[in-house]
């Protein structure tokens, strides 16, 4: 199971701090891109391992998805 780990400042999700996988957690390095869509925020980040994720926070359900992300062909 993955989950991520974020700050809640003034409003949740502020920051994405991490990914866990399982008891592994992966720090998030830097958030590259980061848009809105009516039913959720997304998130472009690279994690300190190298890999590139899409966190996707989905707000009426209150969960979040992780996909990785790779580059088209």
């Amino acid at each position: 199971m993955t989950r991520v780990e974020a700050y809640a400042g003034a409003s949740y999700p502020e920051r994405r701090t991490a990914v866990w996988r399982g008891d592994q957690r992966i720090a998030v390095g830097q958030v590259l891109r980061s848009w809105r869509t009516p039913d959720a925020l997304h998130f472009l980040v690279e994690l300190e391992s190298g890999e590139q994720q899409e966190l996707c926070y989905q707000f009426r359900a209150e969960v979040w998805d992780v996909r990785t992300f790779e580059e088209p062909s």
